[in-house]
């Protein structure tokens, strides 16, 4: 149990990271791009969603790798599940909408 639980910590942890430098990629690509007037055709449609997406996802990872904090109470992390299911949704919303507005 204790092996199934460093595993599972080490994934949450490289997925995290791998989250963590597309979103700081993704970032630098879009700002560069900002005042440009032909941007690219990933900087118009899929840098925010991407942005948006991967956020969420570190939110969610990160409130279930820490169930419980120094005073016991969990209610920051439901909150921040909350969060990140939003960032999720505000991702696949804006996918759409770059296509259609």
């Amino acid at each position: 149990m204790e092996k199934k639980n460093k595993t599972l910590l080490l994934v949450s942890k490289i997925i995290i990271v791998i989250a963590f430098l597309s979103v700081v990629a993704c970032t630098v690509i879009y700002f560069i791009e900002f005042d440009k007037p032909n941007k690219s055709f990933f900087s118009v449609h899929f840098a925010l969603p991407i942005i948006l997406f991967f956020i969420g996802l570190i939110a969610i990872i990160m409130s279930n790798l820490s169930r419980k904090s120094i005073s016991g109470e969990s209610k920051g992390d439901r909150m921040m599940i909350g969060v990140g299911l939003l960032l999720i949704l505000f991702s696949i919303l804006s996918l759409i909408f770059s296509f259609f507005l």
